[in-house]
């Protein structure tokens, strides 16, 4: 398994199986018919044993959005051959983005703003008074359902509304604190 080759194709096996949930790659037994069936002596149990320490190390890595030097290092230290380790270190240049992205969709649970417009219009007339001539804000905020339970996944919802000059003072006050609490926390 130190051909470049073929742990390139372990990798490409794991990241279809763990992170991009193929349903072709189903097992490992798919994993040694697919790509190690001309290969005698590379055993069902190497093959789970590499998979799983290249699975680890992935993870890891993954679930702390860590940078391409660092892996390198974790890499350079653990028992992989020169050759494994350049497979894994190029696997990760290639596809950090894409699995942090995976991680980062499936552990979200709620909605996010997606888009924000705007406009000023002039309020003529409403039902109490018949003449006003107010400047008013028309809001209108896309959302994004990223629920995961839910069927309708990754609807996008519309939300309108107006705001007249003291609703939007109140709201950037609102927003300006919690800026400041987020700023806060981060120190």
């Amino acid at each position: 398994m130190d051909q470049p080759k073929y742990f390139s194709s372990l990798l490409g096996f794991l990241l279809k199986k763990e992170y991009e949930k193929d349903e072709d790659c189903k097992s490992l037994e798919t994993l040694k018919e697919m790509v190690f069936s001309e290969q005698d002596d590379v055993t069902l149990e190497l093959i789970e044993f590499t998979y799983n320490k290249c699975f680890e190390i992935i993870q890891k890595a993954s679930y702390s959005d860590m940078q391409i030097s660092t892996f390198e290092n974790i890499v350079k230290e653990s028992d992989f051959t020169t050759v494994q380790q350049e497979c894994l270190n190029k696997f990760w240049k290639v596809n950090k983005k894409k699995i942090h992205e995976i991680i980062y969709k499936t552990t979200r649970f709620n909605n996010s703003l997606q888009k924000i417009s705007w406009r000023i219009d002039v309020k003529t007339k409403s039902k109490e008074i018949s003449e006003i001539n107010e400047p008013v804000s028309i809001v209108e905020l896309k959302l994004k359902n990223t629920n995961t339970n839910n069927n309708n996944n990754n609807k996008n919802d519309l939300i309108r509304f107006e705001m007249d000059k003291n609703q939007l003072e109140e709201t950037l006050q609102q927003i300006n604190s919690i800026q400041k609490h987020l700023q806060a926390k981060s120190l």
